[in-house]
């Protein structure tokens, strides 16, 4: 689980919110996280979908799959609808987008930022990824975010606490689709530091465990977080005492209230070492 689990009512809520939407809505769905949400879609036979890889050179069904995928909203087929976007069910992978576009337009628009020039390397940009997605938007300069926005009226996303986030959308700063994205060292260094803590998690699930069993996903990126402003502040920089710093406050929480470690969040603290900073705190 990547991050928290739907909260009961999410679907009736969303339904809700889009009962009298004269525009277009789509769900944008990050395929890589749930091979199976492609050959469902497929079988429903009822929604106009577009995998955003339709484009690439000798796209077979599986390169389709493992794409962001545009699925139309149809409140005809709305129970349909609901068992497709509950494959996402724990999973940073879905995004409900309202705009007048329709959707060979919004897949034009979208489809350059999947494969993006980052300061000069060709980057497989996961933008779909909820995750990624609110850093991404952040870094954008305006005329970026006319590009990937659009006239888009709303774009909702689900957080790590699972519930509905915004992005901020200005239809009247749309602007064509690029033909090609280009993110600059600023931006792709970024996009590095807000996903340092994924990194992280995604490690300590498949290596070491034990320090997330007593937390949900939100609780435990945000404990992260955490750690890594101490790391930052006492300019531990290596990635495995990073790592290790890490782990200790996992598995302390008590720690996030302790003077001593409040201390090391203020400014000019100095260098101190992993060993340094974990006697402290001991």
């Amino acid at each position: 689980m990547l991050i928290n689990r739907h909260p009961a009512g999410w679907k009736e809520a969303l339904h809700a919110s889009l009962q009298d939407c004269a525009e277009n809505v789509y769900a944008l769905v990050d395929g890589v996280h749930n091979e199976s949400f492609y050959r469902q879609l497929k079988k429903a036979e009822c929604f106009r979908y577009q995998s955003l890889y339709a484009s690439a050179p000798a796209a077979d069904e599986e390169t389709l799959g493992l794409a962001p995928i545009l699925v139309q909203y149809s409140s005809v087929h709305h129970k349909k609808w609901d068992a497709l976007i509950e494959l996402t069910d724990g999973m940073p992978a879905l995004s409900i987008i309202v705009t007048p576009e329709p959707i060979e337009q919004l897949a034009a628009r979208l489809a350059p930022w999947c494969v993006v020039d980052a300061d000069g390397y060709t980057l497989a940009l996961a933008f779909a990824d909820t995750r990624i997605l609110p850093a991404l938007v952040a870094a954008l300069m305006p005329e970026q975010r006319g590009l990937l926005l659009g006239p888009a009226l709303r774009w909702r996303y689900t957080g790590r606490d699972a519930c509905w986030q915004e992005l901020p959308v200005e239809p009247e700063q749309a602007l064509p689709p690029a033909d090609q994205v280009e993110l600059t060292a600023q931006q792709v260094a970024a996009l590095m530091a807000a996903s340092e803590a994924d990194s992280m998690v995604f490690q300590f699930g498949q290596y070491i465990s034990k320090p997330l069993a007593a937390y949900a996903a939100h609780d435990a990126h945000a404990m992260i977080v955490q750690w890594l402003r101490v790391a930052d502040r006492v300019r531990i920089e290596g990635h495995q005492d990073r790592l290790a710093l890490c782990q200790f406050g996992l598995e302390q929480p008590g720690l996030l209230n302790d003077e001593r470690y409040l201390a090391l969040l203020e400014p000019g603290v100095g260098p101190r070492t992993l060993d340094e900073t974990c006697a402290l705190l001991s």
